[in-house]
């Protein structure tokens, strides 16, 4: 084949089994940015850090979502980005089919904020519902936050256009909207609170038998500098200082308890653990598995 000519990846799909439950990682793209962006690192050791991990010198940042299969009934965590992002982004609705998966089928929306590579798959081009049965689960803080009064303002401009778009989606969805605390979605699926990326970020955290799952959310962005330097945010955090405070006490959690994880912007296959290391922390994903 010649060297112009793309050669595209099969479906962004794996499978985990969570007790009685199966959670798919459905992969929506993924997505370049500056090395600018991020916090707490000068651009040039940020790229050093991906270069010494074998990645592009400008953080590559993967965007994915989770379907969560359990009794008859699926949820999804996330909806990714649509084409809000660049056409690199918004495989969702394609990836899913594979599975044999139509919007129609899905029951509910877990939502882990309102940003739009999180919630931008939930309306088409036309502004109308893409998920025309699901119930729609967002945290009260995150509702507070863009919904509860003056539209939040920051330097580049991310807030009103969420402001907008989330306004958008509450009246869309209409009775089918439920801000939440932390509680069951679903007998066995819990939100946690995990503030800092924005003040109601979530994460879900999915339990069954001795199986257990969290689903972080944005804990991080780009995690082969993000977990083994937990101090380094995005410009995207509304509160960079909870952010850092928040993924330090996560990663401690997790690899004291040996938890695994799922995140929207871990590489894909999209689950993995944290353990331990001489200088702080290190992501182990998982081993594909031909069967689950």
């Amino acid at each position: 084949m010649a060297n112009d000519q793309t050669i595209r990846q099969v479906p962004g799909l794996y499978r985990r089994r969570v007790g009685d439950f199966v959670v798919t990682a459905v992969n929506d793209g993924i997505v370049p940015i500056p090395a600018e962006v991020m916090v707490g690192m000068a651009p040039e050791e940020v790229q050093k850090a991906l270069a010494s991990r074998f990645r592009p010198a400008d953080p590559h940042v993967t965007i994915g979502t989770y379907l969560v299969e359990h009794g008859g009934s699926r949820t999804l965590v996330d909806t990714g980005s649509r084409n809000l992002m660049g056409p690199t982004l918004g495989k969702l609705l394609k990836n899913l089919a594979v599975l044999g998966v139509i919007p129609d089928q899905i029951d509910r929306i877990a939502l882990t904020h309102l940003h739009p590579d999180h919630a931008g798959g939930m309306l088409d081009d036309e502004g109308k519902a893409v998920f025309p049965r699901a119930e729609v689960f967002i945290s009260l803080d995150e509702e507070k936050y863009w919904l509860g009064g003056e539209p939040p303002t920051d330097a580049l401009g991310i807030s009103a256009q969420v402001n907008s778009y989330a306004s958008q989606l509450r009246k869309v969805y209409g009775d089918r909207w439920h801000a939440i605390g932390e509680e069951e979605v679903i007998p066995g699926m819990r939100r946690e609170a995990l503030p800092g990326h924005t003040p109601g970020h979530s994460g879900y955290h999915i339990s069954s038998g001795t199986d257990e799952l969290l689903i972080w959310g944005d804990i991080t962005h780009v995690p082969v500098v993000q977990i083994a330097h937990p101090e380094v945010g995005l410009a995207f955090d509304v509160d960079v200082e909870q952010g850092r405070a928040t993924r330090r006490r996560i990663l401690d959690r997790i690899s004291a308890d040996r938890l695994a994880i799922g995140g929207m912007h871990l590489e894909f296959p999209g689950f993995g653990h944290v353990v331990r290391n001489s200088s702080g922390y290190e992501y182990v994903p998982d081993l594909w598995m031909p069967e689950i």
